[in-house]
Order: C-alpha cells, then structure tokens, then sequence
C-alpha cells in the first residue's frame, strides 16, 4: 500500500492511501497500457533508448509493440492488463518464431502501417538512433529480445522464464502495478524495468564476465557541448531524468568508465573515484547560459581524453567484436575480455 505525504505548517504527515488495483477492475484496458508502453519505451527500459517501430493492430495476429534497441534487436512484447500464465509464453515465443530471419523489407512494411511512425525511411532513422551510418540493413532484427509486460504471473510461467534465461534466451517478466485514491481513481503506475543487458552477446558456452568497466553517455544529442565541461571537472553528469540520481548509480570506487559522445564515439576513459551520485550544476546550460534543472554528477578522474579525429567509433568497436550499448545512460559493459580490448586501443590512440 502507498500513502501520500503531505506539508502542513513546514512539517511533513501521512496524508491519503493509494490501493493497488487490477487495471480491468478500474476500467483501464490492454490497449491503454501498450500506448503507454509503445509512447514511453522507457517506463521498461530505464537505463536506455528504444526505437518503437509498431503496435498491434485489430484483426492480426501479432505481438502487442515491436521495438528495436542500438544493437539491431527486434524487441518483441506481449502485454496482459491482469494476470499472465504459462499461454503468454507460448504466444509470446509463437509470435517471435514468425520474425526469425525477419528481412529487413518485412520490417518496413510493419513501419508503414504503424500510425505513430513519422515520415521517413526505417533504415536512416535506425542508423541515426544507433549512430552507426554503416550498419547493415540486413543485420536489421536478425536477432530478438522478447517481453512480457503484466502484474503478476503464476509459478508455471516464472519457472519456465529462469528456465530460457539459463539456456540464453533473452526473455524477460516485467511486472506493473495500478494504484488509485479511495475514489477508485487511478493515480500510480509502477513498473519494473527489465534487467537483461542491451548488448546481447552470441550466446556460447563460454559466459564472459564483467572486468569492471562501465559506458557512459553524454547526451551530447540533448546536451550539445555538456562532455566538455565534463571532461574539464572529472565528472560523469546527468540531468532531467524523472528517476534523478539513480541513472548514475551501482558503481564503486576504482571502476573504469568509457564515455560516449554521440555522432563522435567512444572519447575519454577514467577511474570513478566516488561511487556517490550528488546533485551539481555547471555542467547542462541552455542557450543564454542558465542552469537547466535535476543536474547530478560522479565524481571520475578522466585519465584519457582523445580528440574527436581520434575516437572509437561504435563501428570500431564492433570490429573488435564489441556491440557497444551506445544509448545506455550508465551501465556496465558486461562482455570483460572484450572491454579489456576497447581499454587498450584507447590507450594506444592516447600515445
């Protein structure tokens, strides 16, 4: 149960109760939840961009949102407003067995008849969003991420989920939670977001593990020149986010960080030297010079800055064999040995 806080006479109190409620009980339909979902691609991925390329439509049989992340997957999601049982797996993995080896073609086609899709070609909009202007059309959905959005489930289907994740199958539960005021009236929505990493390795049977480096964006395409300030002050900054603070959260001190800088690539490598996220300012300025709102830092130590000329693009890196999440906020770069590879090269451009 959740309550409201509320000010009375500059002291704080526990005002009115919000209680959870299934969404068919207050009237709110599936079709309602996969608009939230398909316009706020980020209420299941918190920690990176998703490029919604279409919803399901009356009469097909097709899967509720299809999405691609920067590496080119095709994210499937299956969305039920109560409960979801062991049948939403089956469906879920019926409709992506239908796009294996999806063509490119066949994935403009559902592009064109997505009504939310502004004008313009799939393939240059997806080599924007990736910021890779070589990536293949073909390589477009040739692999899968697959969801299943709903507010509980039974054991059947979470045990069969753990059971495709040990086998690599990138599947996920995601569950969500309405809330109302004592009017019924719906107030809260809460959603997990998904824990699998957008980076989506080759599944093998060797599992490389994480060697302690993490990505980090600038938001250079909604920040243009904020890295340079960043670079100047040894920070990692972040602003405008609704989850604030935790964008930048889950390091510890010695880490390395690799920064992003979109449309550049990869161009400064450092040591978080506090794994503290602390509010700041100085860093996200808008056009007359005024601090922009929520700003948050990481205090880094950039021992490498590679001018532009000089940076590891997202193309560089995939000729390493590294798929860099390019528009993850801050997350872990979970494929260590290949990192490891990335660290060193960005040390012998530095020379």
């Amino acid at each position: 149960m959740l309550f409201n806080i509320e000010e009375d006479n500059a002291r704080f109190k526990i005002g009115g109760k919000y209680i959870q409620k299934p969404a068919s009980e207050i009237g709110i339909r599936e079709k309602n939840i996969e608009n939230w979902i398909a316009d706020n691609p980020q209420l299941i991925f918190p920690n990176e961009e998703i490029l919604t390329i279409g919803q399901s439509i009356s009469g097909r049989s097709m899967a509720d949102v299809l999405a691609l992340d920067t590496s080119g997957n095709l994210i499937i999601i299956e969305i039920k407003r109560d409960w979801s049982n062991r049948k939403t797996i089956g469906q879920l993995l019926e409709y992506a067995a239908k796009f294996k080896d999806v063509s490119y073609e066949r994935l403009a086609e559902e592009v064109k008849k997505y009504d939310k899709w502004e004008e313009g070609e799939l393939y240059d909009k997806f080599l924007d969003f990736a910021d890779d202007k070589e990536f293949p059309r073909k390589d477009i959905g040739k692999s899968q991420r697959v969801m299943i959005v709903a507010p509980d489930s039974d054991s059947g289907l979470k045990r069969i989920i753990d059971w495709l994740k040990d086998y690599g199958v990138p599947v996920e539960f995601v569950p969500f939670h309405i809330y109302t005021d004592k009017d019924n009236n719906p107030k809260l929505f809460m959603i997990d977001g998904v824990t699998s990493s957008p980076e989506t390795p080759e599944v093998s049977d060797k599992k490389e593990e994480w060697a302690g480096h993490w990505i980090f964006n600038t938001d250079e395409t909604h920040a243009p020149g904020a890295y340079k300030r960043m670079f100047e002050k040894n920070i990692a900054a972040i602003w405008d986010y609704d989850d604030g603070p935790k964008r930048l959260e889950g390091s510890e001190e010695g880490d390395k960080i690799m920064a992003y800088v979109n449309k550049q690539g990869l161009r400064a490598l450092g040591t978080i030297k506090d794994s503290e996220v602390k509010s700041g300012k100085g860093i996200f300025l808008d056009e007359d010079g005024k601090q922009q709102p929520e700003e948050y830092h990481l205090e880094v130590e950039w021992e490498i800055i590679l001018p532009e000329e000089k940076a590891i693009t997202s193309r560089q890196a995939k000729e390493i064999g590294y798929n860099l999440p390019v528009r993850v906020s801050f997350g872990k770069m979970r494929q260590g040995e290949l990192a490891k590879k990335i660290e060193e090269k960005m040390n012998e451009r530095s020379k």
